[in-house]
């Protein structure tokens, strides 16, 4: 970090309570993480210059939109001191403590900069602690949609997050907005194909329906999502599914009928508040 020692503190803080949350959010759904092999790294810059400055490198002019990232090769998170951007700070703001720091990134204004950094960083603890491997052929609703399930943070207690799988107020938002013109494969194609999240025109409806379908499965089918995490833990690295075996592995854990479960899916997630 070239940051103040009190920001990279409350940055090293934060990390380790998500740790600690994520770790024991699977545990105690029959899922054993395994600690990871080394120490987890965190680049944390002082500014938004020269965060950019390194980000190009890395992400090409895809840095500019992003205010933190997770990089798959390097394994590493990288983010810039978040109490800098305009939208957050006060008049009268300082910045010398955790409490102080906390309190101004607690605010309404820095829900989405903090939800952003904790979802990267969940994709981090995925891929490092056995739930994920790397490089393997995750689905990407799947990898995307448990970082959304974790990325709304918890300021308010200091032990960890007292509310892992919330309701996600802008992705259940977006949701809703997707749903009259939502198509009648949306299940099907979200499933075998990372196409849609990829697409910057499907971007955003896919996002929300990957954050939908993960919470409705995890709280509604709890057991055969654990069964298909299991299977897609121990995929093997560079082999690449096809479209076919996607559909399979996905029926395998929940069973032959995508229509129905979609039906199910919605009217579950009508309910939600």
């Amino acid at each position: 970090y070239n940051t103040s020692r009190a920001y990279a503190q409350w940055c090293g803080a934060l990390f380790e309570r998500l740790y600690r949350a994520f770790n024991n959010f699977w545990v105690r759904r029959g899922f054993d993480l395994t600690e990871p092999r080394f120490p987890l790294v965190a680049l944390v810059f002082a500014d938004r210059d020269s965060y950019d400055e390194y980000a190009r490198a890395e992400l090409g002019e895809a840095s500019a939109s992003m205010i933190g990232y997770y990089n798959l090769q390097t394994n590493r998170m990288t983010m810039y001191d978040l109490t800098g951007i305009e939208a957050v700070r006060r008049p009268g703001d300082r910045r010398t403590s955790a409490a102080q720091i906390n309190a101004m990134l607690s605010r309404p204004a820095a829900e989405r900069t903090v939800a952003t950094v904790i979802h990267e960083a969940t994709h981090q603890l995925a891929f490092n602690c056995g739930l994920q491997t790397r490089y393997a052929h995750i689905p990407l609703w799947f990898s995307e949609g448990i970082a959304m399930y974790f990325e709304t943070p918890d300021l308010a207690s200091a032990k960890g997050w007292r509310t892992i799988g919330a309701v996600n107020r802008r992705r259940l938002r977006e949701f809703r907005e997707y749903q009259p013109r939502r198509p009648a494969d949306s299940l099907a194609t979200l499933i075998a194909s990372d196409e849609r999240l990829r697409d910057p025109r499907q971007a955003e409806n896919a996002y929300c329906d990957s954050w939908a379908l993960n919470y409705f499965l995890i709280r509604q089918r709890s057991s055969q999502y654990l069964a298909y995490l299991r299977l897609l833990s121990e995929k093997a690295p560079l082999i690449v599914d096809d479209e076919a075996t996607r559909l399979a592995e996905f029926r395998q854990a929940f069973g032959q009928d995508l229509e129905a479960l979609d039906a199910e899916f919605i009217k579950a997630m009508s309910k939600v508040q």
